[in-house]
């Protein structure tokens, strides 16, 4: 499993905060508490001394920014860019902060329900992603308390009539760390769901579940690993396929690995994939050719 040496809060626990009375005396009609945004800007800011300021995701890119990062590499990592070069239309960089994994996959999700509209598999993913606040629920989490995480998720979903471009949500940062603090809880709740499944792939690095899930997964900042992807990719109904840039030999150029849901989105047709690129530690978005 992989550790950022930042850990935010958790989503409860900034609401939490915001909801509890004063231990300071009685509450004189002036609350000095952070708002959940403020805790955001925080975070940022420290991780911003880590990673520069790099925006949180990019536009569309050519190959050639990755083909100058590994000019001095290995040879088997040129081999294999130069093989992504030669089969990928471009690639979105995201911000190397702990959360590009669910910033990645979150936004080219919300990007191929823009792309196709009105399609049945976009009806069927619409439905699929309002679902996941009923699996909140049936987890023990509080819609109630928790639906100002949901919103800006369900607004990226489809386009606005007020024209603003889904780029422009995710490089807000208020609205693209809400959604990605929304994914995160999102899979936490899986990983209950489906305690017996994932349990076996946990418990041997952490003693519980639970503790992996209050370490790993709800906290901000904190890589993804595959039981995060497996989890997501069952709650959107989405299959992930993930190129590796890595050293291990690829006969084909590239290894990819495709993880599927659990429970697919049941329509005929055409069912587009979000692809990612993978290096150590790692993702951005990834738009292959054809």
């Amino acid at each position: 499993m992989h550790q950022s040496n930042t850990v935010a809060p958790t989503a409860e626990q900034a609401l939490d905060q915001q909801a509890r009375p004063s231990e300071n005396g009685p509450d004189t009609g002036k609350d000095d508490r952070p708002s959940d945004e403020e805790i955001l800007r925080y975070e940022r800011a420290i991780k911003e001394a880590e990673t520069g300021a790099s925006p949180l995701i990019s536009d569309i890119l050519g190959m050639q920014g990755l083909e100058k990062e590994f000019a001095s590499g290995l040879e088997i990592f040129q081999r294999k860019v130069k093989h992504l070069s030669q089969t990928c239309l471009g690639m979105r960089t995201v911000k190397r902060d702990g959360n590009c994994f669910y910033r990645a996959l979150s936004f080219r999700f919300c990007e191929l329900l823009w792309e196709r509209r009105g399609t049945p598999w976009a009806q069927a993913a619409l439905a699929r992603a309002a679902s996941t606040k009923d699996i909140m629920t049936e987890m023990g989490y509080d819609m109630s308390l928790l639906i100002d995480f949901w919103e800006p998720f369900e607004t990226a979903l489809t386009p606005q009539e007020d024209n603003k471009t889904l780029l422009e949500m995710f490089q807000t940062e208020y609205v693209s760390d809400t959604i990605v603090c929304y994914l995160r809880l999102v899979t936490a709740a899986v990983l209950k769901k489906y305690r017996d499944l994932f349990e076996a792939f946990i418990l041997d690095s952490y003693p519980s579940l639970d503790a992996f899930i209050g370490s790993q997964v709800e906290p901000m900042n904190i890589e993804a690993d595959e039981p995060h992807i497996v989890a997501i990719s069952n709650a959107l109904g989405i299959t992930i396929r993930i190129a590796n840039l890595d050293p291990t030999p690829a006969d084909a150029g590239v290894n990819y690995h495709e993880l599927s849901p659990m429970e697919p989105l049941e329509v005929a047709g055409d069912v587009p994939e979000v692809v990612l690129l993978y290096r150590p530690g790692h993702y951005d978005v990834l738009y292959p050719s054809g």
